[in-house]
């Protein structure tokens, strides 16, 4: 087994702003900001893949009830491209900060959680 070569991810965590209700976040989450996101041509040219998370309350709760250490996040994003440098650009970029970071603030809190990696597919049913 091996790390793939042909793609990379980064993956962010978030929390929702203070005073969002959870319906607002998810909203804006699932149907605005994929909109603002997949608008922008520079995304168009560099992402390959993004998949969302939404946390589920009562299965957290759940589990933290079970003693297991829940994430305080309340939603995650996965993006793939071919390269760091690919994401980066995306990331960094003037026209991500204007149109998606700038309606992004609305909803969430700053200092999300960001985790870049190589990675495997160990399996895929």
């Amino acid at each position: 087994m091996s790390l793939r070569t042909d793609r990379v991810r980064i993956t962010g965590s978030f929390k929702r702003k203070e005073g969002v209700s959870k319906e607002a976040f998810d909203n804006f989450w699932l149907n605005e900001h994929p909109k603002l996101f997949n608008s922008l041509d520079i995304v168009k040219g560099k992402i390959l893949k993004y998949e969302q998370a939404h946390a589920n309350e009562m299965v957290s709760k759940a589990m933290a009830e079970s003693g297991l250490v829940i994430a305080p996040f309340d939603a995650m994003a996965t993006f793939e491209a071919a390269s760091f440098e690919d994401l980066m650009a995306v990331f960094t970029s003037e026209e991500y900060r204007r149109v998606v970071g700038a309606e992004s603030v609305k909803y969430f809190e700053r200092g999300g959680q960001m985790f870049a990696a190589n990675f495997a597919t160990i399996m895929d049913n």
